[in-house]
């Protein structure tokens, strides 16, 4: 098969949705499948075909390339034009830069004779205007309505579009990063080089800089502990909101209290992410919403048998299958410094925690979720 992924980030450009979209990609070529990748990257439409070994770019269009309306029609041309058997929207309002354009292409795709599926990364509604309301939420659905199949990768995301009457598929995400250390990788000099030495604790967080995944509420449970070191592995995202919420951290990181005690990475390779996942006592994710396993970072952090310290989730289902694997704990300040403080005096249950998480990651392995895709497109073809 053909297939066409429509993504609004991809490698280079940071992103939990395009680490996935281009490990789903190398899974899928790897079995055999012809797969490309349609982006937009320095305001130009890419075009990438993806293999087991490495990308490369096929296609870099002039002009200003838009996800919003007014680009749909250059969108549509492409697609077209590539013909794939299969047009798959990776779909996260904040990548496309809270545009619509993507959500009306399954119903053009119709009359293209082109099959189209959509997995929802998540639920947030786009900006249109203000006041828009029920607007957003019809919109956000509308791919899901006229989409030939339809993806979630959580539970929560799955109950949510089964109230509002779509029946979409359950295929997990994988672990985001991998653990392949660099070669000849020494944990205690890695530490050293990061400034962690003797009793001190290193503290890991992974994943940009937004809102949501409550990277102010750790630096305030960091900051009155001069023996905890903070590492933010990942850096600022690309949304509007999320940069004005990273110029905030890094303002408050500047602070003499904090200055030398916490490593901002920035984006940096798979490999480096991988070494300095291994080289963290904890990892901290205190997301808002609740820990979900459409978290491409917490899953990263299970595949490298990192003792997790994160939030309980909304949905049962999610909690059962990450009770004994995580510890859980409200993501306020009071509640995280007794968490840390209690895994970091207790060895025993780090290693407990680092057993199961390594575990519980075999379940959501990369094989699996490729064949799960072959077989979901296989079906709607037969149809």
């Amino acid at each position: 098969m053909r297939i066409l992924f429509i993504t609004g980030e991809y490698p280079p450009q940071p992103g939990g949705v395009g680490d996935y979209t281009q490990r789903l990609g190398q899974t899928l070529a790897n079995a055999g499948h012809e797969i490309l990748v349609l982006t937009i990257a320095q305001q130009r439409w890419h075009i990438v075909s993806v293999s087991p070994t490495g990308d490369r770019v096929l296609a870099s269009s002039p002009g200003m390339a838009s996800w919003g309306l007014i680009g749909i029609g250059a969108l549509i041309r492409h697609i077209r034009r590539l013909q794939p058997d299969w047009c798959h929207i990776q779909y996260q309002t904040g990548a496309y830069g809270m545009r619509i354009g993507v959500n009306v292409l399954p119903i053009i795709l119709r009359y293209s004779n082109i099959a189209t599926a959509i997995t929802y990364h998540d639920l947030l509604p786009p900006y249109l205007f203000p006041k828009a309301g029920m607007v957003r939420e019809w919109a956000t659905l509308l791919p899901a309505r006229t989409a030939t199949a339809v993806i979630v990768t959580n539970p929560e995301d799955e109950a949510r579009l089964r109230t509002s009457g779509i029946q979409p598929h359950l295929i997990p995400i994988g672990a985001n990063i991998e653990p392949v250390l660099p070669p000849d990788y020494d944990r205690t000099a890695w530490r050293s080089e990061l400034g962690v030495t003797g009793d001190k604790a290193l503290i890991g967080y992974f994943g940009l800089l937004s809102p949501s995944k409550g990277i102010d509420i750790l630096i305030d449970v960091v900051i009155d502990h001069p023996q905890w070191h903070l590492l933010i592995i990942g850096g600022t995202a690309t949304s509007v909101t999320d940069r004005a919420f990273a110029e905030q951290v890094y303002r408050r990181l500047s602070i003499p209290a904090l200055r030398d005690r916490v490593i901002v990475t920035g984006h940096i390779t798979a490999g480096q992410v991988s070494a300095h996942l291994s080289a963290c006592d904890l990892v901290v994710l205190p997301f808002r919403d609740g820990a979900s396993l459409r978290r491409g970072s917490l899953l990263a952090a299970l595949a490298h048998g990192c003792a997790v310290i994160t939030t309980p989730p909304a949905s049962s289902a999610t909690a059962a299958a990450l009770t004994g694997v995580v510890q859980f704990t409200a993501a306020r300040p009071e509640a995280l410094t007794a968490a840390i403080m209690g895994l970091l005096s207790n060895p025993t249950a780090r290693a407990r925690l680092s057993e199961a998480a390594r575990a519980a990651a075999r379940r959501f392995d990369w094989q699996a979720i490729g064949a799960a895709h072959i077989e979901l497109y296989r079906s709607y073809m037969k149809c």
